[in-house]
C-alpha cells in the first residue's frame, strides 16, 4: 500500500484539499480550518499522509533554537484527521518527535489509538445534538436549569443577538482574563480580526447575551458556526449575573433558536467541576478528547516538565 509522510509549511500546502478534507470529516473541527490556525497560532505546519488522505496540523514556536509543538488559544481539538492511519502511527509518531522535540498537542476525538500509545491524558468535551424539537431537548434538561431559565425571565431579564463581537471578547476579558494569564491580550485580538476578517457574522460568527431591563451586560457568548457544529469559544458571566441566573436564560435561548438544525451545539466541554455541571444540566453527552504532552529533549533538558 502507498504510504508517503510529508511535513508542509502552512504556505506549502494546498488549501482547497486540506479544508475540503476538514470538512468532510466527521473530526474535522474548525480549529483544523487553514484559516482559523492562520490568525490564532504563531506558525503551523501540515502533517500530509499520501494526496491529503490524512492530515494533521501542527502549531509551532521556537525557543533557543528549539522548534515545538503547542496549542494555541481558543483551539480546543486539532489531531490526525481524515483516513484512519492505524498501521502506521509509530512511523508518524516517531516523525512529530524528530521534528518537534517538545510539545503539547490536543488530539481529537477520533484519535483513541494514538492516545493510547503515546499515554496522552483523556479531557472532557460536552456536546449537544439540535437535530430535534426544542419540547424533546427540554426533556433532558435537569429540572433546576428549567426552573432557573424560567426565573431569569420571570424577573425582566432580557435575551438579546445585539452585542458587537468586540464587546462580547472584552466582557469575557474582564471576567475571565484574571483567571487565564496565559492569554496573551494578542490571543483575543487575533481572534477578533478572524472573525470580523473570515467569517459572516450572524451566520458563521454570533453572539448572544443577557441584559437587564437597566441594560446591564450579565451574561454572553460568543460562538462560531461551520456545517457541523456550534462551537461555545466564549461565554461569561457576572456576578450579578449568576444570583440572577442569566447563564441558564441565554443557553437555554440558543437551544431553543437552534432546534431541529442538523447541528451539534458543543460547549468545549471543561475540566472545572462547577463548569461542566452546568453545561451537563442541559442534557450533553460526553465525548473524550487528549491532551498529549512529551519532551525528547536531550538530558539535562529532559527535565522540563
Amino acid at each position: 500500500m502507498k504510504y508517503k509522510l510529508e511535513i508542509v509549511p502552512s504556505k506549502q500546502i494546498d488549501l482547497v484539499k486540506w479544508n475540503q478534507l476538514v470538512s468532510a470529516s466527521c473530526n474535522g473541527l474548525i480549529y483544523a480550518q487553514s484559516n482559523y490556525l492562520d490568525f490564532v497560532s504563531d506558525h503551523w505546519d501540515g502533517l500530509i499522509i499520501n494526496d491529503y488522505e490524512t492530515i494533521m496540523p501542527i502549531p509551532w514556536r521556537t525557543k533557543a533554537g528549539i522548534k515545538y509543538a503547542y496549542t494555541p488559544a481558543f483551539t480546543q481539538q486539532l489531531g490526525l484527521i481524515g483516513a484512519p492511519i492505524d498501521a502506521h502511527i509509530e512511523r508518524i509518531i516517531k516523525r512529530i518527535y524528530s521534528t518537534y522535540r517538545y510539545g503539547s498537542i490536543l488530539l481529537n476525538a477520533g484519535n483513541g489509538l494514538t492516545a493510547k500509545i503515546v499515554q496522552a491524558s483523556p479531557k472532557p468535551n460536552l456536546l449537544l445534538n439540535l437535530q430535534r424539537p426544542f419540547n424533546e431537548i427540554k426533556l433532558l434538561f435537569r429540572k433546576d436549569h428549567l426552573q432557573n431559565a424560567q426565573k431569569a425571565a420571570n424577573n425582566g431579564l432580557i435575551f438579546t443577538e445585539i452585542i458587537p463581537i468586540e464587546k462580547a471578547i472584552s466582557f469575557y476579558q474582564l471576567i475571565n482574563g484574571p483567571k487565564t494569564p496565559h492569554i496573551a491580550a494578542s490571543n483575543y485580538q487575533r481572534l477578533k480580526e478572524y472573525c470580523y476578517t473570515i467569517l459572516k457574522f450572524n451566520e458563521n460568527c454570533f453572539t448572544r447575551a443577557v441584559i437587564n431591563d437597566q441594560g446591564d451586560l450579565l451574561s454572553s457568548a460568543l460562538f462560531l458556526k461551520d456545517e457541523k457544529h456550534i462551537y461555545n469559544i466564549m461565554n461569561a458571566t457576572s456576578e450579578m449575573g449568576r444570583m440572577e441566573k442569566a447563564n441558564h436564560f441565554l443557553f437555554h435561548q440558543v437551544i431553543q433558536e437552534f432546534s431541529q438544525k442538523d447541528l451539534i451545539l458543543d460547549f468545549e466541554g471543561s475540566s472545572i467541576p462547577g463548569i461542566k455541571h452546568f453545561y451537563e444540566g442541559f442534557g450533553c453527552y460526553e465525548e473524550v478528547y487528549f491532551l498529549w504532552h512529551y519532551n525528547k529533549l536531550p538530558f539535562p533538558l529532559s527535565l522540563i516538565p
